[in-house]
């Protein structure tokens, strides 16, 4: 999906546009976001499997690699949309890997994040110079590897951790001829908001109740709907709508953003 493309809602009564850059902007993207191609290079195999599964339940398809030399190898045969690289690698280190990226016409507009478990200002800042796009420490935490990753590879980054899940949710508003069979559910969660996949999409920049369930915990907020498909419409053809958090409790928004973290790293461990 390229940012400032059109996604377009025949409606019954008018047609709804909403352009890519406005619902990055609020962080309830349709969730048909093409995955980006990622290359990981980490010589810590531990480290490598941690990060690379991260990455993946982050949406993204990643490439590992244990070497800058292997990397290089890599990307001679297929250009990833960004490099994500330790500083201590085996031979070659990451600052010379992000050099040689760099130096090369082909190569240089990649954006290069490199990762240390060593708080080393010097090399940070060399690093930086270099034309790094991030220098993050290591353990890595997934909210600062997603804000990296989307900063350096999206016109219209998000901000928030957004998590594919699969959550009842009670959204008001409903007509009442819709019968019990057609449940509401939440197939994308982030802090800030969801996408509720439905029969019975609310009008767009209409505000409503919104109940569901975090880890046996009701959540409760007012939601307005930012874009709406109708059936046979939208990225899978399914109906639904994106909604974005008008108003949540504190306790509420934290409880989402840790269900989202523990559901990115849980069963994390070293092969």
């Amino acid at each position: 999906m390229r940012p400032g493309v059109d996604f377009i809602e025949e409606g019954k009564n008018d047609r709804q546009i909403v352009t890519d850059r406005a619902i990055s902007e609020n962080n309830v993207t349709p969730p048909e976001r093409k995955k980006r191609f990622l290359l990981l290079v980490d010589g810590n195999a531990r480290d490598l499997f941690a990060t690379g599964m991260i990455l993946q339940r982050l949406e993204y398809d990643v490439y590992v690699s244990g070497s800058a030399e292997d990397a290089l190898d890599i990307m001679a045969n297929a250009l990833p949309t960004l490099v994500i690289a330790d500083v201590r690698l085996p031979r070659m280190s990451g600052a010379d890997l992000l050099k040689r990226i760099k130096q090369e016409p082909i190569t240089a507009p990649i954006p290069v994040i490199l990762l240390s478990s060593i708080a080393d200002p010097r090399t940070e800042e060399l690093c930086l110079a270099y034309g790094c796009a991030s220098f993050l420490k290591k353990p890595v935490e997934p909210e600062s590897l997603y804000y990296a990753v989307q900063h350096a590879s999206e016109a219209a980054p998000r901000s928030y951790v957004r998590l594919k899940t699969f959550l009842r949710a009670e959204v008001g508003g409903r007509p009442s001829s819709v019968g019990t069979r057609d449940p509401e559910m939440i197939t994308a969660l982030s802090e800030n908001g969801c996408y509720v996949r439905t029969l019975t999409p609310r009008a767009v920049n209409s505000v409503h109740s919104l109940e569901f369930m975090v880890e046996r915990t009701p959540v409760k907020a007012r939601a307005e709907v930012l874009y709406a498909f109708s059936m046979n419409k939208g990225p899978f053809k399914e109906p639904g709508m994106g909604m974005k958090f008008s108003a949540i409790p504190d306790a509420d928004r934290q409880r989402i953003r840790n269900f989202i973290k523990d559901q990115i790293t849980k069963d994390i461990h070293a092969p």
